[in-house]
């Protein structure tokens, strides 16, 4: 539930469209003027602002930048029937502040209240993404973010090992904007999407007439990362001869372009990205024991999803706010249910499976809440249908959590009686109960 700031100096105002906006299910405060609105916020950040503009004390325009000020980055939406006020204008220019005129309109009220929340989401995500690309809190998540925060600022070439889908590019780019080479360009390469006599020229560009086609020179991706960070996902797809040139770049730092003698200065990062456990493939000789050395000065691990469950609403919700920004539609709400029934999947696909398939449940359903229902209705072969006894025992399990143990508590929330609750209890003990020893 969005918590909305409403800030007027009129209590009529207050009264009406505080009334409006908690039927649609928002938490509202309410403030009557621009100090109390900003001694409640610092007490509790709201999720939005709605703030008139002319108020007696502090307007709505120096709310904003005291909250700015304290770093209170909730959006600001301002009433207003002063539109050709210059701060006004100057403020809603610079995108900060969203503008609805007075009479206000409540339908559209409501409109722009839930695209900027939406909006905000996943700004929000964007932003802390911005610094960490990574989402989560778990502690295989938070293992790896301490590794990129030692390694960020420094030059070493890194080794990322994870499966398909874990997010090797993410943490590639993690790396890229936390360090000393941010302000250079990060270029990705996917190695496996090259036939291996294309990737040579791709890499290391071409002189004009090197070969047939080439009527110009082109520079490839080596120098496009100049002052930046080169990424080379899945690296091991690399062939031989390849080999032999990357590595005489990583100890040489210069090559020349395919068809060309002058030499060009490597001035990158790199960083390169596996599926698979590149000592093995030396071992079997069909990777060169002398690149992996060079390749794998720091390595880091990218756990899989079925490891950090933990941060299954984060990257849930994460990937909710980017489709319902993109596709203009509410955020739903998420069911420890649906969260549960997520865990019983392997997910091969790691992070890139489970984002594809919130997309498909948004933009296919649209829906008001993300629950196993739901999961069971749009993929039955990976999310099977529980069992009566297994949904039984789910509700239960939930109601006594929400409640807090209070069995009254938990039975009103079942819609059902105490001693309904207490029999459904004894069920529930009866079937977990372990079968006797027969030895």
């Amino acid at each position: 539930m969005a918590t909305i700031m409403l800030v007027d100096d009129k209590d009529n105002i207050r009264k009406v469209m505080g009334a409006v906006l908690e039927r649609e299910g928002f938490s509202v405060h309410c403030a009557a003027d621009g100090r109390q609105a900003l001694a409640l916020a610092l007490a509790d950040p709201p999720d939005l602002v709605l703030s008139d503009i002319r108020m007696d004390g502090m307007s709505g325009i120096e709310l904003f930048k005291e909250l700015r000020s304290r770093s209170i980055a909730a959006p600001f939406l301002l009433m207003t029937a002063y539109a050709t006020v210059p701060e006004a204008v100057e403020a809603i220019q610079t995108g900060a502040i969203h503008y609805l005129s007075k009479p206000v309109d409540y339908p559209e009220l409501l409109r722009t209240i839930r695209r900027v929340l939406s909006e905000s989401a996943a700004k929000v995500v964007v932003e802390r993404s911005a610094a960490r690309l990574l989402v989560g809190s778990s502690p295989a998540i938070r293992v790896l973010l301490d590794r990129i925060e030692a390694v960020a600022d420094s030059d070493a070439t890194v080794l990322l090992r994870g499966e398909n889908g874990t997010g090797k590019e993410l943490v590639a780019r993690a790396l890229h904007k936390k360090g000393r080479r941010r302000s250079g360009p990060f270029v990705a390469v996917h190695c496996a999407s090259f036939n291996p006599n294309l990737l040579e020229s791709e890499l290391f560009g071409h002189e004009a007439g090197a070969f047939t086609g080439a009527a110009r020179r082109k520079d490839g991706y080596l120098e496009a990362a100049r002052g930046g960070v080169l990424f080379l996902d899945e690296v091991s797809e690399i062939g031989g001869e390849l080999q032999v040139k990357l590595l005489r770049v990583l100890q040489e730092r210069a090559f020349s372009r395919v068809g060309g003698t002058e030499l060009v200065k490597a001035d990158f990062r790199l960083i390169a990205a596996t599926n698979g456990d590149l000592a093995a493939l030396v071992h079997e000789g069909r990777f060169r024991e002398d690149l992996y050395y060079r390749l794998d000065v720091v390595p880091i691990a990218v756990p899989p999803l079925r490891e950090r469950f933990d941060d299954l609403r984060e990257l849930v919700e994460h990937f909710i706010a980017r489709v319902a920004a993109a596709e203009g539609i509410a955020l739903p709400r998420v069911t420890d249910g649906f969260l549960s029934r997520l865990e019983t999947h392997s997910w091969p696909g790691n992070i890139r499976e489970l984002e594809n398939l919130v997309e498909r449940l948004l933009v296919v359903y649209r829906p008001d809440v993300l629950s196993e229902k739901l999961l069971e209705q749009e993929d039955s072969r990976r999310f099977p249908a529980s069992s009566g006894a297994e949904r039984e025992q789910r509700g239960v399990m939930e109601a006594l959590e929400r409640s807090c143990g209070n069995r009254l508590k938990a039975a009103a929330l079942l819609g059902i009686s105490r001693r309904t609750l207490y029999n459904r209890l004894e069920r529930i003990k009866r079937a977990n109960k372990p079968e006797p020893d027969q030895g």
